[in-house]
């Protein structure tokens, strides 16, 4: 079977969550340690900052055995108590595999849609892959989880728009900057904000970009890594004139763009455009009263919350289309688990049969003192063979509307095998 425990965003707070991250050297030991109990086959483990989520296959009648194992390993390595089960979800077969495809696919994330849990979890799978933690099953389930999660993107609208607030910033800049490989474009902070922007910005082109911090080096870092220019932070007005896009992205208690110095910057101004200006702070650093002049266009965070959040509206219409995509992998993949399960059986039938018919052969031929025959042994090679497809066939269409445990000790009796 295929199991799954978990704690994510929507069964726990941060402070929960945070206990329960795992770095690769835990992810390692972790999944070792089970491994070698034996009662778990192979095992995924996914950590973000939203989730951390452990995937396993393990034979049927050891899934007991199997949670015990991960609960226990779970509470040396991170304190994990009882009084701690409300917070997290134990699903499996189907219910897991749904999951999964829901994780990959953007619905499960906190903003919906968003491509980033895709890279995530292909990287715990290549993880799992160099520490050889999988099998068939997993390798299988993951590559089909990759498969669902672009099919959902390029057949629905679920990522479609802006997905936070820097997100939104950019594409806000494609659609009043037709040509940004012309625009001047500054970024004042170079925390983590600061850095989405430059994240969202990573594809576009543009004719200079300057970084301001407080701390030069951290500016330099970025500059060095988006191709831009570091700049004191005490030189942020020298550059205002020239500057056609400029993001704020700081924590300063107070102003850092003064509404004296953008007018100032408005006069001395060669270009006839109007300069474009994010305050993405929170308290906000661009001085009230700046959005009120009319050559400027100014957003504040709260301008781009409303646009993430006409978004997120829309990405969830799009849910039960891409559900639709996972419930028909969903099916596939189990009809798929399904018949690997049935393989040992089959081939003990297969052996069964082939005993059988050796026996009974000898016995006849001995019975009617008939030596060896070519075309008798044949004929009894074919019928013997016939027979087991048959027997096989009908299992299979049998072992689909069955309790698959149960069936298989049943057919397993029945065959005397």
């Amino acid at each position: 079977m295929i199991g799954l425990l978990g704690i994510s965003y929507k069964s726990a707070d941060i402070e929960i969550r945070e206990r329960f991250a795992f770095s690769k050297e835990e992810i390692s030991l972790l999944s070792s340690n089970l491994l070698k109990k034996g009662n778990i086959a192979s095992v995924v483990i996914l950590s973000t900052c939203n989730r951390s989520e452990l995937y396993y296959h393990c034979h049927n009648e050891k899934h007991q055995q199997a949670v015990h194992d991960i609960l226990e390993n779970l509470s040396e390595m991170k304190s994990y108590e009882n009084g701690l089960q409300p917070y997290f979800y134990f699903k499996e077969d189907s219910d897991a595999v749904r999951h999964l495809f829901k994780v990959v696919s953007g619905i499960e994330s906190l903003i919906v849609g968003e491509d980033q849990i895709i890279g995530q979890v292909k990287n715990a799978f290549q993880f799992a892959e160099e520490n050889q933690t999988t099998d068939k099953f997993l390798k299988r389930l993951f590559t089909k989880s990759f498969k669902v999660g672009k099919k959902v993107r390029s057949q629905t609208m679920i990522n479609r728009g802006s997905a936070s607030a820097s997100s939104a910033a950019v594409n806000l800049c494609h659609q009043l900057f037709p040509d940004l490989s012309r625009q001047n474009v500054m970024l004042i902070g170079a925390g983590q904000t600061g850095q989405l922007v430059l994240n969202s910005l990573r594809k576009s082109t543009f004719a200079s970009l300057k970084i301001a911090n407080r701390t030069l080096a951290k500016a330099d870092e970025l500059a060095g890594l988006y191709g831009g220019e570091s700049i004191p932070l005490d030189d942020i007005e020298k550059h205002l004139a020239n500057s056609d896009i400029i993001f704020v992205a700081t924590d300063s208690p107070e102003p850092l763009i003064k509404l004296t110095s953008v007018k100032e910057v408005l006069k001395n101004r060669a270009k006839q455009t109007k300069p474009l200006y994010f305050d993405l702070s929170v308290p906000r650093n661009i001085e009230t009263g700046v959005d009120d002049l009319k050559d400027i266009r100014l957003y504040t965070i709260d301008d781009l919350q409303e646009i993430v959040k006409s978004t997120n509206q829309k990405r969830k219409k799009e849910i039960d289309a891409a559900m639709q995509i996972i419930e028909r992998a969903e099916k596939l993949f189990l009809s798929w688990k399904h018949e690997q399960e049935l393989v040992p059986t089959i081939l003990k039938i297969k052996n069964n049969f082939q005993q059988l018919n050796q026996s009974e052969m000898e016995e006849f031929m001995k019975i009617r003192s008939i030596k060896n025959d070519d075309l008798l042994n044949e004929y009894s090679q074919h019928i013997t063979e016939k027979f087991a497809r048959v027997f096989i066939k009908n299992l299979k269409t049998l072992s689909k509307t069955a309790d698959q445990k149960n069936f298989l000790e049943m057919a397993e009796e029945f065959f005397e095998i």
